[in-house]
């Protein structure tokens, strides 16, 4: 029987605790002789060959007693010789060893082997805490036995850090190096092997304290001699021209690691060695060990591809650190008997000026490692961001920055007087000079670092010199830049001339063609329209199949929206599935569609969400699109809630793959989706540019020939016409871009993608690369993605627009390009969901890494953050993390600079432990949806999570005065949402859920005096007869109420909210199922929702003053309301009403004030949509 199979029985036999002691020694024992066995191989001692011979044959004997015949009653008794016989063989060994000499030449990789398997012994021998053992350490030697390993760590570190500059032509120090490391490793394990448990506590601890002196660490001349030579030899080599593989990051961590060894030899110096010496360089050495640490913190953060310019300077930054403080064990002796003539490191070295020099060239290399993990693409919005907060900070830390003030206050001046060139940037139209994007992307680099610097200061994380010395060279860099941006408007290229508009003009917002005509495949919708209507009663599958870019979401959608389609289908529903998917979160998308896109049920799980669609669906003639499906996993998932009543029902399913549509096909075909011809490529091309413009005839040849380049394939055509949009109606033009294009742009979208994104305006390449955080195919809140933008610093303020309006501009500019699909527009025509193409999505992603340090990261709950990230952490700058759980970890030298994450996907709810993002200094946005935390201890603007807040976790965090959006907590008690509201004195938008109104009965919330937006959704499902709060915020602009009780106060409290625009009341209950709306109430309401949901609303009354600018209507679900009141006829700002799912009455009167407004008053342009519950639709 094997020794391994031996040691398997320690699992699966029970035996006695006596026993256990023998197995446990045995064991042990058997990993120190392999050590033995393994030193006698490669040294020359005649006299141990008969001593070694014996060891042998004894450990054979014991794995023959460890075979089942002898696990019984004998065990013990021959164990217990076998024992005896190996304890006087040790004794044995022990009179004939001696110190090892080792003459082979070694490999580094086999020293490194041998280290950790001494390590591993030595961690074995320390972690049996049984007295009764024949291998228990004493306490009393524990702790020198700890020094010990803790120090072969260490010159596991060494070895690792040289073994990757070694080069086998090298000289004999790193023979010699190895050689050592090797010998002592080694001598370490024999002196715990042959000397425990016999040796006395108090010799074996003399003994260890002298090998550690003598043999290990750097106070020995001679052990010295060893690493200040091989250190020296890698400098020279460093120096010639070599540097390590910068495709791997070992480089960089085996410098981080190594530093390590370098601060314990610092913090260990021998307080007799250097004395004078020390004491006058006490202050320099203290500067020394602080900027080791934040040397030590930094490298690791270098991006790959900077390594090329910044290894060099690194490598001998590190090993001119690591000499200097191998010379400070040097003691007066030493130099007083050294040779005459002889040259001594401390001779070479001017220990304080040296000193100084390295704090330098380790200052130099940090800020060097710093800039290179900066983003590439910066929001033009930051500077705004950083402004604000460094006159926070000067206030609020005036002690901590007391050193720097008069700077930072400088600094602050600079940035103010180039504000003007930043908003000339976010007014320029397009992206025609370099020079000036390259002092823009310089320019906030600059406050990225003053951030930096002044949280390393508030912080005391860097000596007070390299933060001065920083900020002076930040305000050179500064003075460069205002230089070479005069430069530029002295060579006549003045910013308001390179292609301007103003802000507010309709340059953010190139809005789209909305219900503009969907071009080709006319064929093909003829007839699948057919076999949706018609073809087979049972249910059946119709799936479109084509390679990416080929329209196949579009051709559903418009199938899906067709009116005489629509018309004959009791249900509609859709969802996009992607490769990365829920099951949850598709059957919620569906539901939502099918029964309300208000339908909550997130604590339910996927079988009952499937169970219930099952019985929605059940009896209907129903439409489901399933849309970009991948695998057949997806079609399992849903198949069991797509009951088959045989009235005709039908499923549009779209796929890249094949083998998805036939494992989904019922009775059609699939449909192999066609190229565009010829013909469709140009209309398509003509209507995207112009739409219904008249253009030169001149255009037509050459607008044909790009039809024709795009290779047929339509996303390939509508981004190209997103270019020629931007461009000038020229042939000229369109022949440049002909030509630009080449021949091969059906084989590679990209191509036209990378065109596409280079003519982006610089305000727009950080939006649209964005969209590469969030989840591929899903539909985005438009709301959500600005506030997101916002936050992260992208949006330039401008006085005469908000900041959400720029950025809906924003968007509104890159679905004009074609480059983003709006999915959902408001009653007042704004956007309010999107998404993208996939193809776009990959893009964005890709791109993102680099240019804006973006890492998606996959999780799961059995993963460990740290050792996830250790390979990319040096590129988080933004963080996206998706799976079905998360679990705590060290994730503190991973996240540093991380300023941004987005969790994705965490249905799990699992709670995540706060220290976390204790080391997240710079974090701003945090989006935890479906996640519990547990502390708020961070400066953030944007915070975003759905669970209770317990009212201890509010008392036990920090003031969020930078917090300015909330989004979704639960509230369950009053006192708990006064507390987070007292805690968020800046809050621009709360959106919350309150779990049952009880305790907040006459409570009065007082809202942040900055509040704009308050949506506030309650959670209860029992009656309740009162509001919660007050509502008494007088910024307010947009307030939404659901599933509240409203009686006459609390509606006249509304009403005088004198800046509310939009009010949205979903689910309400009014008091006596009547609202009245007085004389002069909701003065500045432009938008107005009516969603009454299973309430009884029945009456309304409005009086003559009341709604004088209001533009918009909507109501949904209004089944008992008699009519809207005729006065809306009357109001002259109105636009438009939406009705939909109300009775005949309301839909009568939205027709009978439709005629009002048009006959009586001229207003042509208003419009009613009517929407009814079998999905028919009429507008006028």
């Amino acid at each position: 029987m094997s020794w391994e199979n031996s040691q398997r029985l320690f699992n699966f036999v029970i035996i006695p605790k006596i026993s256990i002691h023998k197995l446990q020694f045995f064991a042990l024992e058997r990993e120190f002789h392999k050590i033995f066995i393994c030193l006698q191989r490669f040294t020359d001692e005649p006299s141990m060959l008969d001593v070694t011979q014996k060891v042998q044959t004894l450990f054979e004997d014991a794995a023959f007693i460890l075979s089942p015949l002898y696990l019984t009653d004998n065990f013990d008794v021959c164990a217990s010789e076998v024992q005896n016989k190996i304890l006087l063989i040790k004794k044995e060994i022990r009179a004939k060893y001696s110190f090892p000499k080792i003459p082979l030449q070694l490999s580094a990789e086999f020293v490194r082997d041998i280290i950790a398997s001494v390590l591993e012994n030595i961690g074995g021998l320390l972690n049996i805490h049984d007295p009764y053992s024949p291998l228990y350490v004493p306490e009393t030697v524990v702790e020198h036995i700890e020094d010990v390993s803790k120090e072969l760590k260490l010159l596991l570190i060494f070895v690792y850090f040289v073994s990757k500059r070694f080069l086998e032509h090298q000289s004999q120090h790193h023979i010699i190096f190895f050689t050592h490391v090797l010998a002592v490793s080694v001598h370490t394990s024999m002196l715990l092997w042959l000397y425990l448990p016999d040796l006395d506590p108090e010799q074996m601890n003399v003994m260890l304290s002298d090998f550690l002196r003598m043999r290990i660490k750097p106070i020995q001349p001679c052990i010295r001699k060893i690493y200040v030579d091989v250190l020296l030899s890698l400098k020279s080599t460093i120096q010639s021209g070599w540097y390590p593989n910068i495709e791997s990051e070992d480089a960089v961590d085996s410098e981080g690691v190594f530093l390590e060894t370098i601060l314990h030899n610092l913090v260990e110096v021998p307080t007799n060695s250097n004395s004078s010496q020390r004491v006058a360089l006490k202050d320099h050495l203290e500067i020394l060990q602080n900027m080791l640490n934040l040397l030590r913190a930094n490298i690791f953060r270098v991006p790959t591809k900077d390594l090329e310019f910044l290894l060099r300077d690194i490598e001998i930054v590190v090993i001119d650190v690591g000499l200097l403080v191998y010379s400070l064990y040097e003691d007066e002796e030493e130099k007083e008997d050294m040779a005459p003539g002889g040259v001594h490191i401390t001779q070479v070295l001017d220990l304080s000026s040296n000193i100084q020099r390295l704090s330098i060239d380790i200052y130099l290399t940090i800020r060097k490692a710093f800039q290179s993990n900066l983003p590439r693409i910066h929001g033009l919005g930051y500077v705004d961001c950083h402004l604000n907060n460094l006159k926070k900070f000067q206030i609020l830390h005036s002690d901590s920055l007391a050193s720097v003030m008069d700077n930072l206050q400088s600094i602050q001046k600079e940035f103010e007087s180039l504000q003007p060139f930043l908003q000339a940037v976010a007014e320029a139209r397009h992206n025609d000079l370099d020079e000036i994007q390259h002092c823009a992307t310089q320019l906030i680099g600059k406050a990225h670092e003053v951030e930096y610097i002044v949280d390393a200061c508030i912080r005391e994380e860097a000596p007070v010199w390299c933060l001065e010395h920083w900020i002076l060279d930040i305000m050179e860099d500064i003075t460069l830049i205002r230089e070479e941006v005069a430069e530029i408007r002295e060579k006549k290229m003045d910013l308001v001339a390179l292609n301007t508009v103003p802000v507010h003009t309709s340059n953010l917002a190139r809005s789209p063609m909305m219900n503009e005509e969907i071009i080709g495949f006319e064929d093909v919708i003829g007839k699948l329209r057919d076999q949706l209507i018609k073809g087979t009663k049972g249910r059946d599958v119709i799936s479109v199949v084509g390679m990416p870019g080929l329209g196949k979401t579009t051709l559903a959608y418009r199938l899906y929206y067709d009116r005489l389609v629509a018309s004959h289908f009791n249900i509609r529903a859709q969802c996009c599935v992607s490769q990365v998917y829920s099951r949850k979160d598709l059957l919620i998308a569906i539901l939502r569609d099918a029964i309300s896109e208000n339908f909550e049920c997130r604590e339910k799980q996927a079988d009952e969400l499937a169970d219930l669609l099952r019985k929605t669906l059940f009896s209907k003639r129903y439409l489901i699109l399933v849309d970009d499906v991948w695998e057949t996993s997806v079609w399992d998932d849903l198949i069991g809630s797509f009951h088959d009543a045989n009235n005709g029902s039908r499923i549009i399913l779209t796929t890249r793959n094949h083998e998805v549509a036939m494992y989904t096909r019922f009775q059609s075909d699939p449909l192999p989706l066609r190229m565009f011809n010829n013909d469709e490529s140009w209309e398509l091309l003509r209507k995207k540019v112009f739409g219904e413009e008249s253009f030169s005839p001149l255009l037509t040849e050459i607008g044909q020939q790009i039809a024709k380049k795009c290779g047929q394939l339509p996303l390939s055509i509508v981004l190209v016409a997103g270019i020629l949009a931007e461009m000038e109606k020229k042939v000229e033009c369109w022949n440049q871009l002909a030509n630009n294009l080449g021949p091969h742009i059906h084989e590679d979208s990209r191509a036209v993608i990378e065109q596409s994104y280079q003519i982006l305006p610089y305000r727009l390449r950080p939006c649209f690369l964005y969209f590469g955080a969030l989840l591929e195919d899903s539909v985005i809140s438009v709301p959500k993605l600005t506030q997101l933008w916002i936050s992260e610093g992208f949006i330039k303020s401008c006085e005469s627009k908000s900041l959400e309006d720029i950025a809906e501009g924003y968007l509104e500019n890159l679905i004009g390009r074609n480059l983003v699909m709006g999915t959902k527009r408001s009653s007042r025509g704004k956007i309010k969901a999107c998404r993208i193409h996939d193809l776009l999505h990959d893009f964005c992603k890709e791109r993102a890494k680099d240019d804006m340090r973006l890492l998606w990261q996959k999780w799961d709950q059995n993963a460990n953050p740290s050792s996830r990230l250790s390979g990319h952490k040096q590129l988080a700058h933004r963080m996206c993390i998706y799976g079905e759980g998360y679990r705590a970890g060290d994730w503190s030298s991973c996240l540093s600079h991380v300023v941004s994450i987005i969790l994705h996907n965490n249905r799990l709810s699992v709670g995540l432990d706060s220290h976390i993002f204790h080391s997240v200094q710079f974090l701003k946005v945090l989006d935890m949806e479906f996640t519990r935390i547990n502390s708020f201890s961070f400066d953030l603007v944007y915070l975003s999570f759905t669970s209770e807040i317990e009212r201890e976790l509010i008392e036990n965090s920090k003031d969020l005065h930078d917090l300015q959006t909330l989004s979704t907590p639960c509230f369950s008690r009053a006192q708990e949402a006064e507390l987070i509201l007292r805690k968020t004195p800046n809050l621009l938008e709360l959106r919350c859920k309150v779990k049952g109104v009880d305790n907040f009965e006459c409570y009065v919330l007082h809202f942040p005096a900055r509040i704009e937006t308050l949506k506030i959704h309650l959670s209860y499902t029992r009656d309740t007869k009162t509001i919660p709060f007050r509502i008494s915020a007088p910024t307010l602009t947009n307030l939404t109420l659901k599933n509240f009780y409203l009686h006459g106060k609390h509606l006249s409290e509304i009403g005088s909210l004198q800046n509310l625009q939009v009010l949205s009341l979903k689910g309400i209950s009014f008091e006596t199922c009547k609202w009245e709306v007085r004389d002069y109430e909701f003065p500045q309401l432009k938008v107005l929702k009516l969603h009454a949901g299973k309430a009884r609303f029945e009456e309304w009354s409005v009086a003559d003053d009341a709604f004088p600018n209001l533009e918009h209507l909507v109501l949904r679900d209004c089944k008992f309301l008699k009519e809207i009141p005729s006065w809306f006829g009357e109001i002259f700002s109105l636009k438009s009403i939406e009705v939909r799912n109300c009775n005949e009455n309301v839909e009568k009167s939205a027709s009978d004030i439709r005629e009002t407004q048009v006959e009586d008053y001229q207003n042509s342009k208003f419009e009613v949509f009517i929407t009814r519950e079998n999905n028919k639709s009429d507008s006028a």
